[in-house]
């Protein structure tokens, strides 16, 4: 039998698609801005009668690759924070900050939380997204969304002045939101909580047990809940050398995370293997194993790809093991992204 396979979010947007994306212009530079006047020049229906079109376009590559669990590529999204963010009450996108985000990776420009934050939908709305990509699919769609550390550390906070309290704030306005999906019959849910990875210490204190809260009244035995903690994305494609977080954070975090009530993390290996002793410490969780890069545009062959997850099932037991890439695939032309998950989905048959 082969291992189940999924992707983690992002894909690379068609060119025709003209949503400002925080992969396709310099970091230096606002996205934000570009956004903004993204919205003012053209109407909701224009948009999203593109963003359905390269939605199943990107459901359809996966679909031919072999994927099991797919995603539509988050191609609405400028950035899978950001577009949440602009969902919230107290947040101003116009008068943004520089900052340096991610324990100093990378510099850009975000929005100011300068009010008390809140949903402005008095009803959830995440699921009206997925449900628009699930009518677009025959396979299961897997909603992405970000936790509370992830996104106080992509905005700037000049309201609250404490990470814990607003943590807390949108702890509650996300599980909201994973209880409509489910409600609206969605059955995989990913959080995403990579800055974790950035400050572990922060994450044992207080970011684990939020993250948690997020999935609270999600027990329906059907849901799959999993979270993903990645390790960071350069600032350009095969860049040398940047700044990623410590790999090591994962042995840190995982006993934790093991007892949190999750049913699958995610978590990089292909650019960076991890000691097979860290997959000892999940004794409850499946691991979503990142197996083909997504910052370089080397396709790994399926013999590569399938070594490196016969060393993994050494120590893992196969029904707790599934198969993905490092993180979304945005930075990556789209012919080699359809490479990479061709040749991962190849890869992840006949194991063990």
């Amino acid at each position: 039998m082969p291992l189940p396979t999924t992707v983690i979010g992002s894909f690379p947007k068609p060119t025709y698609l003209e949503i400002p994306d925080w992969f396709r212009t310099s970091h230096s530079g606002s996205f934000t801005e570009q956004y903004n006047r993204y919205l003012e020049r053209l109407s909701k229906f224009d948009r999203e009668s593109t963003i359905r079109k390269a939605s199943k376009e990107i459901i359809d590559v996966q679909t031919k690759a072999g994927v099991d669990i797919i995603t539509d590529g988050e191609v609405r999204r400028e950035s899978y924070i950001l577009h949440f963010c602009r969902a919230l009450h107290g947040l101003d996108f116009c008068k943004l900050f520089s900052k340096m985000c991610r324990d100093g990776a990378v510099k850009t420009d975000v929005p100011r939380v300068i009010g008390k934050v809140a949903a402005k939908e008095s009803e959830p709305w995440v699921w009206k997204e997925w449900k628009i990509s699930q009518d677009l699919s025959i396979l299961p769609i897997k909603i992405t969304l970000p936790g509370p550390m992830t996104i106080i550390n992509s905005i700037e906070d000049q309201f609250y002045g404490d990470d814990k309290v607003l943590g807390s704030i949108l702890t509650k306005i996300i599980n909201n939101e994973l209880r409509g999906l489910v409600s609206a019959g969605c059955k995989h849910i990913q959080v995403d909580e990579p800055v974790f990875m950035r400050y572990p210490d922060q994450a044992l204190e207080y970011g684990i047990e939020q993250l948690s809260s997020c999935f609270n009244g999600v027990s329906a035995p059907d849901v799959v809940k999993t979270v993903h903690l990645c390790c960071g994305y350069p600032n350009y494609l095969d860049e040398v050398g940047y700044k990623k977080a410590d790999k090591d954070a994962y042995v840190l975090l995982a006993d934790r995370l093991d007892q949190a009530g999750f049913d699958q993390i995610s978590i990089e290996d292909a650019h960076r293997h991890n000691d097979l002793s860290l997959f000892q410490q999940f004794k409850k969780s499946k691991i979503v194993l990142g197996s083909v890069q997504i910052a370089c545009s080397r396709v790994e062959s399926v013999e590569e790809i399938r070594t490196r997850l016969q060393q993994v099932l050494t120590v893992l037991p196969a029904d707790r093991l599934i198969i993905a890439p490092d993180c979304g695939l945005g930075f990556l032309p789209a012919e080699i992204a359809k490479e990479k998950l061709c040749n991962m989905v190849e890869a992840a048959k006949f194991l063990p």
